[in-house]
């Protein structure tokens, strides 16, 4: 029997408590601060191997000397994202930076590998102070970051069904290298499109609050102008749950001549907003650009377009058009749930 069982009984389920913690805390950093993420994961160690790594290690100071009893892994989308979020952990937590790395300082400028930041960390002064961290201070715990390209890598070469560590023959070895390389390669790629495509929005949205219109409606665009719109007219835009290709609804507006954000600005009724005001009606970016185009030139939309939706009770179109031609609109589009059609009677 180890003299440290005793000592690793006690430990591992203020680990266990530790570890989904941790987890909730960099979740809530990440949401908080707009950083999107695949995984956070973590994991404490069992018994056994604890027990295992203190004979092997020959540790005399198991509770200074073993700082992975809890692991915390983070999987980000983009390299652009690890200093980020490298940086959320060096401000939330108290940051063991002799025992911390990066994986990419230790390959030498020929070597390709295994990649990923590490960070060796305790929950901090100003946590241990709290009850809810209550005999959780001066528990080291380790982060692990990466991207998924760099999880994907990782999860090959340490997985035993894969034989990719060792020494494998030359001509296996050169593949397996040249492989990995096109990994980070693409890594790279990756990052540079997304901080390029973040560097579009900027501009979009910089151009938009100018009144400078003068740019093509595409999926980043689209959302831009109209979020600004509703923003500018004091109007509430419902928000999209979950996220959605938009291509169906640019194909739509671009068939009725429409390609550019001065063009969908001009076919907006002026008096749109006011009568969304007067009907408390709320809609999302696909309601109203739909019902936009159906007020400019619901025939042409109809013509160059199989459409696959239809209007609902609670539409404001008819308030653009005279009883017969918004009769023909339900019949030519659809309409559902008829109990809340518009009063025509009592209408002003």
């Amino acid at each position: 029997m180890s003299k440290y069982e005793a000592w690793v009984d006690e430990i591992l389920p203020r680990h266990a408590r530790l570890k989904d913690t941790i987890i909730s805390i960099i979740e809530n950093l990440l949401k908080t601060n707009e950083i999107e993420y695949l995984t956070v994961s973590g994991r404490s160690k069992t018994k056994e191997s604890v027990l295992e790594k203190i004979e092997r290690k020959s540790y005399k100071d198991p509770a200074k000397q073993l700082t992975d009893l809890s692991g915390i892994r983070i999987v980000a989308y983009f390299e652009s994202d690890i200093n980020k979020i490298s940086d959320l952990i060096n401000s939330a937590f108290n940051v063991d930076l002799a025992n911390s790395l990066n994986q990419d300082e230790k390959l030498s400028v020929d070597q390709i590998g295994y990649r990923s930041v590490h960070f060796v960390c305790d929950i901090g002064q100003a946590r241990a102070c709290l009850p809810e961290f209550a005999n959780l201070s001066n528990l080291k715990f380790e982060i692990q970051v990466r991207t998924v390209l760099q999880h994907a890598w990782a999860e090959l070469a340490h997985d035993s069904n894969y034989k990719f560590t060792g020494k494998l023959p030359p001509e296996i070895e050169r593949k397996l290298f040249l492989y990995a390389g096109m990994l980070e390669i693409a890594d790279k790629g990756f990052s540079e499109i997304s901080s390029e495509i973040d560097a579009y929005i900027e501009k979009v949205h910089a151009d938009t609050t100018q009144g400078n219109l003068d740019y093509d409606l595409d999926s980043i665009t689209l959302p831009q102008f109209i979020e600004n719109w509703f923003k500018t007219n004091e109007l509430e835009l419902e928000p999209v749950v979950h996220k959605a290709d938009i291509k169906e609804l640019i194909s739509e507006i671009n068939s009725v001549g429409i390609k550019k954000a001065s063009e969908l600005n001009r076919i907006i009724p002026q008096n749109y907003a006011q009568v969304c005001k007067d009907r408390k009606y709320l809609s999302n970016i696909w309601g109203h650009t739909r019902d936009w185009l159906i007020i400019h030139d619901w025939q042409l939309l109809l013509a160059n377009n199989n459409i696959n939706w239809v209007l609902v009770g609670d539409e404001i179109i008819d308030s653009f058009f005279d009883k017969n031609e918004y009769e023909a609109i339900k019949k030519a589009i659809g309409y559902e749930d008829e109990d809340d059609e518009y009063d025509w009677e009592n209408d002003g």
